[in-house]
């Protein structure tokens, strides 16, 4: 079986930090563990043989959120994210940034077209502008979905 070093204080600082900054309150099936960084997936999945990795990563290094977890949970934020039209959500998705102004407070933002979770973004606020912070690869798939 695979050696997972569950962190309990990054765990819990993770799932905190995602309550406080996002409003995203995760299923208790879903687990956050450490495995080369810190790492998201059904609870399920740790207790497995399988080679590979396990999840997916949910953090980088500095602890900021992941593209990836945001395109899957981004949807229960309830707050620190900003909807937009097609023809926006199609700029942002190409990897141009939105300008907006959201106060004097630099942070992550959810971009939302409709129902779809277009991306992660970092707000610039002295240029009043949503950095993109989708990867390069998932940007055609992305803008497809509009």
């Amino acid at each position: 079986m695979n050696d997972l070093g569950f962190i309990g204080n990054k765990e819990k600082n993770f799932r905190k930090y995602l309550e406080n900054h996002f409003g995203i309150v995760l299923h208790q099936s879903i687990a956050i563990f450490y495995q080369d960084g810190v790492r998201i997936g059904n609870r399920e999945i740790t207790k497995s043989d399988i080679d590979g990795e396990l999840g997916y990563a949910a953090c980088d290094a500095g602890f900021n959120p992941t593209n990836s977890l945001i395109q899957n949970f981004g949807h229960l934020a309830r707050k620190n994210f900003i909807q937009v039209n097609a023809e926006e959500g199609k700029q942002f998705a190409s990897g141009k940034p939105l300008s907006v102004d959201l106060g004097v407070k630099n942070k992550y933002i959810i971009v939302k077209y409709q129902q779809h979770i277009v991306g992660l973004g970092q707000y610039d606020s002295k240029k009043k502008k949503i950095i993109n912070k989708i990867p390069q690869k998932r940007r055609r798939e992305i803008i497809n979905s509009i």
